[in-house]
């Protein structure tokens, strides 16, 4: 929302009536440092669905240029722009004759979100959209359909929350499912944290998607970090230059591992309940029955964002080495070679669930037995959400 300071507009070359009263996603990024910005979605909860609706608004009327009917209309506000959602795919990808009502949408939530939250989204969808048919599904099934599995766990890693999730025959187990509220944001805010220490001012909202940016540029996972510290410490080798939108330059050094870091010890940023994302993948694993327990180690399939750092399927592939020869080898180095572990790094693993998603929606289009339709909705309500089995409702 407007924001307007003189001295962002000078090196950003907008008109002030460039700004509307709402922007979102690629326009609001574009004229950040002249807004106020703010997240609808936080540790992969929705907070704030008047801001939600304004990201489905556009996905829907400008993107997948859906037709609205009169009752859809009448709630919604101006167009915005692109969505940032992660919890949206749909069956509909070029439906431009289409209403809504005659549209299928596929939903996805991460694992362990409050009941609550996925009922509020089917609300939306069915009551204020008004889509015919709908489904919901957990990100980790999505993940493996995207890799052509059935059996796995997935370490899924976004913007907000990481999860290990464990699924067999396509069926997740919630009961075993690990929850680590530390992901890609805390990540950001930690080396905001990081760079003010180092002189570099970046308090504002705008300035978090600037060092989001930055953090994708050169950021790393550490193989071995109290190595990596002693190197920064002692050489310049690690430096980089990164020059921001206004012009100016960062010297970036040890941040570059040391922000990423926290997922592997969340203590950094006070989060002193969690453990580490290795520590949560050993711990899921564990927890299964012993019969499933090497199909696991064998199948580790990194999904999200943050999974994207160079360096992190190597350093979970250690730490879980290290876990293992520790707390169930008593340190026996024999017995290693009997663990059979592969951490898969899919290329595309940043979009996974999308791509699952929509392997999901194509097979399911045409079999109406696999959606809750609109009709069931309103009969039912938010029982028929069981029908949604793998949710473990």
């Amino acid at each position: 929302r407007p924001m307007l300071r003189f001295e962002e507009s000078s090196f950003q070359g907008d008109k002030v009536g460039d700004i509307e009263d709402t922007m979102v996603g690629d326009a609001c990024l574009r004229l950040r440092h002249q807004l106020e910005v703010s997240y609808p979605i936080s540790n992969g909860i929705v907070q704030n669905w008047d801001d939600m609706r304004h990201i489905w608004d556009h996905t829907f009327r400008d993107q997948l240029k859906l037709n609205w009917k009169t009752e859809s209309k009448q709630d919604l506000g101006p167009p915005t722009a692109s969505p940032s959602s992660s919890s949206l795919s749909s069956s509909a990808a070029s439906t431009s004759s289409l209403t809504l009502d005659e549209c299928r949408i596929l939903l996805t939530d991460p694992p362990l979100n409050p009941l609550r939250n996925r009922e509020r989204m089917m609300e939306e969808m069915f009551e204020h959209y008004g889509f015919g048919w709908a489904y919901m599904q957990v990100q980790a099934v999505l993940t493996l359909y995207a890799q052509g599995l059935l059996t796995g766990l997935v370490v899924d890693s976004g913007d907000g929350v990481t999860h290990a999730i464990p699924v067999k025959d396509g069926y997740s187990f919630p009961q075993h499912t690990k929850r680590l509220n530390v992901a890609g944001r805390h990540c950001t805010s930690y080396l905001c944290e990081l760079l003010r220490m180092q002189g570099y001012n970046f308090n504002r909202t705008a300035d978090m998607d600037t060092v989001r940016q930055l953090k994708e540029s050169l950021c790393y996972v550490a193989y071995d970090y109290e190595r990596e510290l002693m190197l920064a410490r002692n050489t310049t080798v690690l430096v980089k230059t990164y020059t921001l939108p206004d012009g100016r330059t960062v010297k970036v050094g040890a941040e570059r591992f040391m922000a990423p870091e926290v997922m592997f010890k969340p203590s950094l940023i006070d989060e002193a309940d969690g453990v580490g994302v290795h520590e949560q993948v050993f711990n899921c694993i564990q927890e299964m029955d012993i019969d499933n327990r090497m199909d696991m180690y064998s199948n580790i399939v990194l999904s999200g964002g943050s999974s994207m750092y160079p360096g992190f399927p190597t350093r979970l592939e250690r730490e879980l080495k290290r876990l293992y020869l520790d707390k169930i080898l008593k340190g026996n180095k024999e017995g290693m070679r009997k663990l059979k572990l592969n951490v898969e790094d899919p290329p595309r693993r940043k979009h996974m669930v999308f791509l699952g998603g929509a392997v999901l929606a194509d097979i399911m289009k045409d079999r109406d037995e696999f959606w809750i339709s609109k009709k069931e909705w309103e009969e039912h309500g938010t029982v028929i959400l069981k029908k949604c089995g793998a949710l473990g409702l």
